[in-house]
């Protein structure tokens, strides 16, 4: 007897919204504290815990997901859980941890590649607002200063 069985791949999926999410941070990031360079991914981004936060609620935790995830990418998890060093069974907590590290290590290659290339662009951007408020309060000076008889 044959059977079919369709499996949803949704580890790609889970990867690409925590690169989106990590994305967003670093940009809020840069804006909010204009550093002069990209910050480091572990000691600045992730100073509260937001990337690992992020990290975390990509895992997916329900057994028939995280079984097909496994069935799918057994091989490149258990890669990862190894890459990470931290033990001997990449099924540890029903596998959830190798796909954990699975995630961290995409998102940290991303943020390799990336990260400063988007520094770059972001800090660009803030210079030219900056810019644009600077103009626009030195036309309400003259105004206000053309309005009083100066």
């Amino acid at each position: 007897m044959k059977r079919t069985v369709e499996i949803e791949d949704t580890l790609g999926e889970r990867v690409q919204g925590a690169i989106d999410e990590v994305r967003e941070l670093l940009e809020e990031y840069i804006r909010e504290n204009e550093p002069d360079e990209a910050p480091d991914l572990y000691n600045d981004l992730d100073y509260s815990g937001e990337v690992r936060d992020i990290i975390y609620i990509s895992v997916p935790i329900y057994t028939g997901e995280i079984e097909d995830t496994w069935f799918l990418h057994a091989n490149k998890l258990e890669k990862a859980y190894e890459n990470a060093g931290i033990g001997t069974n990449p099924r540890e907590n029903n596998g959830m941890v190798a796909i954990y590290c699975y995630i961290e290590q995409q998102v940290a290659d991303w943020y390799r590649l990336e990260a400063d290339d988007m520094y770059d662009e972001i800090m660009e951007e803030v210079e030219k607002e900056e810019e644009a408020e600077q103009d626009l309060y030195l036309q309400d000076m003259a105004r206000l200063d053309k309005a009083i008889g100066g």
